[in-house]
């Protein structure tokens, strides 16, 4: 049984755009969203980290950044396990569709990550961004998501198509 969406694609490409549109689309229709989107931080065209986002009220942690002096390593920046953890538990609320955007290296810094977010595949409506690297992961929940590879020739009809077929599963007129 489908329960929800996986959008992939390129760094860069709008998988959080796509979900920054397609839950705010939702919430205008009753939908109670939970979870949390990532955004780049920038200073002077530089990303210099990352920050997760309560989807309902904007509240934010610092995931990584690259000023930070304690937390593993991805590439440049040092990830805070304790702002994973705050994204974890936005996941305990009550809701219509989980948002976790993004299942990727810095996420899986995080020694229950991984577990958590496959409870919510199992048992949730949910859109999910994977990072590319984590590719192999999500083949192995083919059957409980609909996977949308998000290109730059493609991503504007993406936001439709996610928006669509997520009103499908929660029951939602179009």
């Amino acid at each position: 049984m489908m329960q929800g969406v996986f959008v992939t694609g390129p760094p860069g490409v709008g998988k959080t755009t796509l979900v920054v549109k397609v839950t705010s689309k939702l919430k205008e229709t009753g939908v109670r969203v939970v979870g949390f989107y990532t955004l780049e931080d920038r200073e002077g065209g530089v990303r210099v980290g990352f920050r997760l986002v309560n989807v309902n009220n904007g509240e934010w942690r610092w995931l990584a950044h690259v000023n930070k002096v304690q937390g593993p390593m991805v590439g440049k920046y040092h990830v805070d396990i304790n702002a994973i953890e705050w994204g974890l538990t936005l996941l305990n609320e009550v809701g219509d569709l989980y948002v976790i955007d993004e299942v990727g290296p810095m996420e899986m810094k995080h020694p229950s990550f991984l577990r958590n977010i496959e409870g919510i595949i199992n048992s949730k409506r949910f859109l999910i961004t994977v990072h590319v690297r984590m590719s192999n992961w999500v083949n192995s929940y083919l059957s409980l998501g609909k996977i949308l590879k998000l290109s730059y020739a493609n991503r504007d009809a993406a936001v439709n198509e996610a928006l669509n077929y997520l009103k499908v599963l929660l029951n939602k007129p179009s």
